[in-house]
């Protein structure tokens, strides 16, 4: 087949099935397996795309043909690394200029990834520079396995898709990232709902979850005796000990407010057990955490947490254009009121009757209390046996 039908079979493929992938990997695999049914030998691909994530700096997704597909995830800094430097890609970044080369062991000198696919049978190397509509340059590569490697009219197929490929792979990508980001600063299912739509003002959602509110104790007082900039730090390094154990049991953080986070486990099943238990393991992780901390963090850090079962309700409120995604609603004034008396029964985690239902953990009975805004009494508990009075 010619360059030409080759070419025009590609942007056409494009133009009516390639942009509606779901997303960055499959728009590759697909891809890839129409470069092979038009018989062009590509025996390896790649796509370099910048994102917008606090922890890392882009995506990599790796096709090999025969293998499974893989996903990485450079972290921010990875510019600064050894395997950045003298990279293909960092090639591409800086010169804005495509690389096409013969993979020979002078190339795998100057580029040492080339040196190691050499070894695994790649002769042709090929990496374009993709630019999108914000002027980042991203890339995408293609690799041969031909002895002769790619030939010339391979490659001008390959000039001629670059163009089309770059603003479909945007749009795709773009899906991911925006979903990504707005699950950084919401949370990961409420920024699926802003995707899905979700935008109206006073849309509410109702789920049932156990929900979890830790607080750092002494935080006014931190405020009047550092400096902002270490004021920040004391809360990075406070979140750092409960947001992992809030992702590692399939949590998800609501909102952050202050010093304080709040996060909510949804119901799984038939019952409350299973979200109580890996609230629970997540306020253990995070306490933990602080026991095991270096000596700086303690002197500023101490958790008060508090565990509830009921209703999150979350939703969009503001005015204008200016709106919020935020949790509201009785439960969530039950789980702060809760929080609220942690230092004055002296314990780092309490939980109400209908948390302490929801697990198989030994608890006790602290008392009962009124807790502002409520007429009921509410029976609180801790974990653990109620040590014997002396």
């Amino acid at each position: 087949m010619s360059s030409h039908r080759r070419t025009a079979t590609l942007l056409r493929w494009l133009s009516e099935e390639g942009r509606f992938a779901p997303d960055g990997r499959r728009l590759l695999d697909a891809l890839c397996e129409k470069l092979a049914l038009l018989e062009v030998p590509v025996a390896r691909a790649t796509t370099h795309v910048r994102t917008l994530h606090p922890e890392f700096r882009g995506v990599t997704r790796i096709w090999l043909r025969g293998e499974s597909k893989e996903i990485r995830t450079p972290r921010q800094g990875f510019e600064f690394t050894s395997d950045y430097a003298n990279s293909p890609i960092e090639h591409i970044i800086n010169t804005g200029q495509w690389l096409d080369v013969a993979v020979t062991e002078t190339t795998g000198q100057q580029f040492p990834i080339l040196a190691v696919l050499r070894k695994h049978g790649i002769t042709h190397y090929v990496m374009a520079p993709l630019v999108f509509s914000n002027q980042v340059i991203n890339a995408m590569s293609l690799a041969t396995d031909a002895p002769a490697g790619f030939t010339q009219a391979e490659r001008e197929v390959f000039r001629d898709l670059v163009r089309a490929f770059a603003p479909v792979l945007e749009a795709t990508a773009g899906r991911q990232i925006y979903s990504e980001l707005l699950a950084t600063y919401v949370g990961r299912d409420p920024g699926a709902r802003i995707m899905a739509g979700a935008v109206q003002r006073g849309d509410v959602r109702h789920i049932k979850a156990a929900l979890l509110l830790a607080d750092m104790r002494g935080f006014s007082r931190l405020t009047d005796e550092l400096p902002e900039e270490r004021i920040v730090e004391v809360l990075n390094a406070f979140f750092d000990l409960i947001v992992p154990g809030i992702i590692a049991g399939g949590g998800d953080v609501l909102k952050y407010v202050g010093d304080a986070v709040i996060a909510i486990f949804p119901l799984a099943g038939d019952g409350p057990a299973a979200a109580c238990r890996l609230a629970l393991a997540a306020a253990q992780t995070a306490l933990a955490a602080l026991d095991a901390a270096p000596l700086d963090i303690r002197q500023h850090v101490s958790i008060d947490i508090a565990l509830h079962y009921g209703d999150a309700a979350y939703g969009n409120i503001g005015s204008g254009n200016r709106l919020d995604f935020t949790a509201v609603g009785r439960d969530l004034n039950i789980l702060s009121r809760l929080e609220l008396l942690c230092k004055e029964v002296g314990q780092r985690l309490l939980m109400t009757d209908a948390f302490a239902a929801g697990i198989s953990e030994p608890v006790f009975e602290i008392g009962h209390f009124e807790l502002r805004g409520f007429r009921r009494h509410q029976p609180v508990f801790g974990l653990g046996q109620q040590a014997d009075p002396c």
